[in-house]
């Protein structure tokens, strides 16, 4: 069972009341990226106003060290990340119990100018005893809300499949 702290639960609930009431008049926020170049093929990146700390780099067959993620499996895993951000506020809003979540996100690139995915498939793989409407409305709230799905939704196709307890449930 996929579990929430009692604060994140009250926080989210309180956040998604706020934003609801207020979204058409909240102004767009920055997030800032700091990014040094290193050694090779690695980067390191920090978000401004956080501790936090991650490192880009390449496969070894590439001629990188495998000291973090490369910059295409972070793009594709961030729509994922996002979404499971969706997934968790939807979640905790409306008193969904899952039992586990994972998502597989496959991205195909043209490897002729101007480089690029040209389409991103992600699969979504739900189980608990929650109703297939309630995981299809759930899924569709969490890339409807997901920025990074919205954004790639602009530059290429993105399609989503929804399994529910090993049965394929939606796709959109």
């Amino acid at each position: 069972m996929i579990k929430f702290e009692e604060a994140v639960i009250e926080r989210t609930k309180r956040t998604m009341a706020y934003v609801k009431e207020h979204e058409t008049d909240l102004p767009p926020r920055t997030i800032t990226v700091r990014l040094e170049k290193n050694d090779n093929f690695l980067s390191t990146a920090s978000r401004e106003g956080s501790n936090l700390v991650w490192h880009s780099d390449e496969y070894k067959e590439r001629g990188g060290g495998e000291k973090g993620a490369s910059p295409l499996s972070y793009l594709l895993s961030s729509m994922g990340f996002c979404q499971f951000v969706h997934y968790t506020e939807h979640s905790i809003v409306g008193g969904l119990k899952l039992d586990s979540q994972q998502m597989k996100v496959s991205g195909k690139i043209s490897m002729q100018p101007p480089r690029r995915f040209t389409d991103i498939t992600y699969e979504v793989s739900i189980a608990g005893a929650e109703s297939e409407e309630a995981i299809k409305t759930l899924a569709r709230k969490a890339a409807d809300d997901c920025y990074v799905t919205n954004t790639l939704k602009r530059a290429c196709t993105v399609t989503g499949v929804i399994m529910h307890n090993g049965t394929k449930i939606d796709q959109h």
